[in-house]
């Protein structure tokens, strides 16, 4: 997908690519590291105490990636296995650690920019996460519904597109690439 949209861009908007500064990136492949492989690295190449075991620090993603692109050449990088505690209750738990998840982070130049992975299908694999997590299964039975009845094996990704042209046009805060950013200081348009 990032493939197709890349060359689309670069095909039919080279004035605007131009005038923007935009350095597109080029894709032959993404490497994929888990994350307790890339925790573990990032702490040992810049010698960094690991103090979040459960999620990366922004600092964290950007030493990642800078790694990534001496090493690879590549622009960004899948994060895989995320701890189970981190993630939401309907990610499907790794069959070889328990304790992961088969989840992702796609992070570009620095940034996370998407987040997806595989979804439990199974009814009372689900039923069990809920309920090692103390969550009431009775308010979800319209979502659990279908997982009894039959849900194909699936998943799902959500890809923050303000995130992607912030790290396409090198800026320093997302805010710059919204249309209307949020903060503390800004509530409406």
């Amino acid at each position: 997908m990032l493939q197709y949209m890349f060359a689309y861009i670069s095909n039919d908007y080279q004035k605007e690519l131009e005038l923007l500064k935009v350095e597109v990136p080029e894709i032959t492949s993404i490497p994929c590291i888990k994350f307790r492989e890339a925790k573990e690295l990032v702490s040992k190449v810049y010698q960094r105490i690991i103090k979040d075991f459960e999620d990366f620090e922004p600092e964290e993603e950007k030493l990642l990636s800078k790694l990534i692109k001496i090493k690879t050449g590549s622009d960004f990088v899948f994060v895989t296995h995320y701890p189970s505690k981190k993630r939401p209750f309907y990610a499907m738990e790794s069959s070889e650690n328990k304790e992961e998840t088969l989840s992702f982070d796609l992070i570009f130049r620095g940034l996370e920019i998407t987040t997806g992975g595989q979804r439990i299908h199974n009814y009372e694999e689900q039923i069990e996460k809920m309920n090692q997590r103390g969550m009431t299964t009775a308010l979800f039975e319209s979502y659990l519904m279908m997982h009894k009845y039959g849900m194909p094996p699936h998943g799902g990704l959500g890809l923050g597109l303000e995130r992607l042209t912030s790290r396409l046009l090198n800026q320093d805060n997302v805010r710059s690439a919204t249309l209307f950013p949020r903060d503390i200081n800004r509530l409406i348009p």
